[in-house]
């Protein structure tokens, strides 16, 4: 028998099964309920299936990161790295950053220029933001010197 019969034969079997076939259909008489006391009350657990609770990918990749919505504590109790290498990737993490946000800026700058931006033209909340970035950056700045 050649491969392509083969083939054929695999997909008309393909074809022709579905999920009932044999007539084992899956019992969820709760699958479009609305009530969330039925569908606690019929959960999993009645059926002998535990409940597990599991954290998130985002979760798990949030704490993972370096500098991300985990607490200082937490942070600082993570015992996957030592603090000297807390402190030394934190740095290399801020230089990364800081390299992509000089590259937005410069192309920013070019865009403004080729299509002949004024100052003058930004709405208000831009000149807002533009001064709460430089205040930051004094900020970081003053920190890093001391750092």
């Amino acid at each position: 028998m050649s491969l392509n019969k083969k083939l054929e034969d695999l997909q008309k079997d393909l074809e022709e099964a579905n999920v009932t076939s044999g007539g084992e259909a899956f019992d969820t008489p709760l699958a479009f309920s609305k009530s969330k006391k039925e569908d606690e009350k019929n959960s999993g657990e009645t059926a002998g299936w535990k409940k597990v609770k599991t954290e998130s990918k985002f979760m798990t990749l949030a704490k993972a990161a370096l500098l991300s919505e985990v607490s200082y504590k937490d942070y600082k109790n993570n015992t996957e790295s030592t603090q000297k290498q807390k402190v030394n990737r934190a740095i290399r993490e801020i230089n990364s950053r800081l390299y992509k946000i000089e590259g937005v800026i410069n192309q920013n700058i070019k865009l403004k220029t080729e299509a002949g931006i004024d100052s003058n033209k930004y709405w208000k909340s831009t000149r807002s933001n533009l001064h709460k970035i430089s205040e930051k950056m004094q900020r970081i700045s003053e920190r890093l010197r001391r750092f």
